[in-house]
């Protein structure tokens, strides 16, 4: 992604190289915080609402006031889009916030401070590598897996095994062994014309994707079966594929020695679908 010249810094407008915080916030010191990214369309956004929602319920997890209200936000997205030239154009937002303060696991405050990224994506629609990590997910018992919290070690963990293999994200299983995500991700696959995904049971992020594309599979009439499910039942799958805001649906070739069909009619017809829903949903 192209980097650009300015960034929203508690609520300021400023050049991203004059950006300047407190060396001892908490975002940095603990990663206590919680952030959201989301992808702006030349007609607007898909699911604002939902994706400013979950970042709300992060930060009231999180016992953080929040900063802003969400058309007071979607305004400077707006606005930072318009300065880099991106309102006619696919771009990443990212809005991060944080907790103020010092040292100490306890938190002395509820204030936020908070800064928001736009970069222009280049679409790259080529089917991925992916590996299966050793670095297990966080189980939803030790820390919420319903929002996008700053602390994100395992994943980065994961991230280095797949880079250490020459792939391109890695898949996390639970610590009970079962299939969850990938690093950014919610994962997908088909067999015997069904989709099977990981239940919300088995420590996964619940992505605003994951969730439009079990709406459009309902819509259609396919099957779908959500569960916790063992490697050798992804294995055994005809396609494979994942989806985030950024990419939206992505096909996946091979998962370690394992290889997958690529251009299964049904994951095409769900690109199709997927297409069709964004022109029909994109609100500015």
């Amino acid at each position: 992604m192209k980097i650009t010249s300015h960034i929203v810094l508690n609520g300021k407008l400023i050049r991203a190289d004059k950006a300047a915080v407190n060396p001892f916030n908490r975002g940095m010191m603990y990663g206590d915080g919680c952030f959201e990214t989301l992808k702006s369309y030349p007609g607007g956004f898909l699911k604002w609402d939902q994706h400013f929602q979950r970042l709300q319920e992060g930060l009231d997890y999180l016992d953080i006031n929040r900063p802003f209200d969400s058309k007071a936000l979607k305004d400077q997205v707006l606005e930072l889009l318009n300065l880099h030239d991106l309102k006619n154009k696919e771009a990443m937002v990212r809005i991060q916030c944080w907790r103020d303060g010092g040292r100490g696991y306890a938190p002395t405050t509820r204030n936020a401070g908070w800064m928001m990224q736009a970069s222009e994506i280049v679409s790259d629609a080529t089917p991925q590598k992916l590996t299966v990590a050793n670095t297990r997910c966080i189980p939803e018992a030790s820390l919420s897996r319903r929002f996008k919290l700053s602390n994100g070690l395992n994943y980065i963990k994961a991230a280095q095994e797949a880079k250490s293999k020459n792939a391109d994200d890695a898949i996390m299983l639970t610590l009970g062994g079962n299939v969850s995500e990938t690093t950014i991700s919610n994962i997908f696959w088909v067999k015997d014309w069904s989709i099977f995904t990981p239940s919300v049971e088995c420590d996964l992020l619940r992505g605003v994707t994951r969730s439009i594309v079990l709406d459009i599979c309902k819509r259609i009439g396919v099957s779908v079966v959500e569960g916790a499910f063992t490697l050798d039942k992804l294995h055994d799958a005809e396609a494979v594929f994942t989806t985030n805001s950024i990419s939206e649906i992505r096909e996946t070739q091979s998962i370690d020695d394992t290889g997958f069909h690529i251009g299964h009619k049904l994951v095409d017809q769900l690109k199709e679908e997927f297409d069709k829903y964004k022109k029909e949903n994109l609100k500015p």
